[in-house]
């Protein structure tokens, strides 16, 4: 009988900790059909200024319980979604797009545990962002360490000091709501999630549009309670400019439901739009597309 290695036995507990980086007892919030009209007011039909090419990376995850880090199904929910919006193509790619998607993106969106990216990667995603180009970066996409991710998402992770855990409800808005993202979102957002803290990166840097309090680490039974949180600001949504490129990053997008909460899709179609530098009636009525609201 084979007699398993200690890095093999380290590797499966490893693993099997992160397969139980769950919050099971998270429900979706509850969103009024008014409570939503009156963030978005009232859209007319609008179309982008340009043509525009989205790719949508993704990858698969197995150490996640059904529900959670969804890269697959929230590719195929955004990649129709999109192709609603007369101007807009999207392609996707799993794990890196090829050099020919960033030549001819638009916007990249990640939303996947990336592999180690090289230089040539990252020149990549330079030459997108020295033209113009808008990236997204969405929850797992932050996990890939170290300062050169944190220099184009704006947060990255930072091994043996990030932390993770679940979301405290509520998250703060800025009250100055940088580049109108979050205009019409109540000053308290109640986004039902999981949030990082203490990863890397220059949050001077940062337009940071929510912040919130880290609570207890790990896998949660329940909402942390008031003596539970640190009292800091973490950032979990926030926008960089980096020369004429822009990028949109959310910590928020651990849960599948959370794609279908009106308000994140709300935030992340606006960011997006933002990334493109357009106009966000375009996008917006996708908020609410397929969704039963109250």
């Amino acid at each position: 009988m084979r007699v398993p290695s200690l890095l093999g036995c380290l590797l499966w507990l490893c693993f099997a900790n992160v397969a139980m980086a769950q919050h099971p007892w998270q429900k979706s919030p509850k969103r009024s059909r008014e409570s939503v009209e009156r963030i978005l007011g009232e859209i007319e039909p609008t179309e982008p200024s340009r043509d525009l090419h989205i790719v949508w990376v993704w990858g698969v995850d197995r150490n996640h319980a059904p529900g959670f880090h969804e890269y697959e199904l929230v590719r195929d929910l955004f990649v129709d979604l999109l192709g609603n919006v007369p101007r807009v193509s999207v392609t996707t790619a799993e794990q890196f797009p090829s050099p020919e998607q960033w030549r001819q993106a638009d916007l990249v969106v990640f939303y996947l545990q990336m592999n180690a990216l090289n230089q040539q990667d990252f020149a990549l995603m330079d030459s997108l962002l020295e033209r113009g180009g808008g990236i997204v970066a969405i929850h797992a996409a932050m996990i890939h360490p170290g300062e050169e991710m944190a220099n184009r998402f704006g947060l990255a992770w930072e091994r043996g000091t990030t932390k993770w855990g679940v979301l405290p409800i509520p998250s703060k808005v800025n009250p100055r709501r940088p580049h109108g993202i979050l205009d019409g979102m109540p000053r308290s957002l109640d986004l039902v999630d999981e949030v990082y803290w203490k990863l890397t990166g220059d949050v001077s840097e940062l337009s940071i549009l929510a912040t919130s309090q880290a609570g207890p680490e790990f896998a949660s039974t329940g909402p942390p309670t008031d003596d539970q949180l640190d009292g800091n600001d973490w950032p979990i949504i926030w926008t960089k400019e980096i020369g004429a490129g822009r990028v949109f990053g959310s910590i928020p997008g651990h849960n599948l439901f959370t794609f279908n909460d009106p308000y994140f899709r709300i935030i992340l179609l606006r960011g997006m739009a933002w990334t493109m530098d357009q106009p966000f009636e375009p996008f917006e009525q996708l908020a609410i597309e397929g969704l039963e609201l109250d």
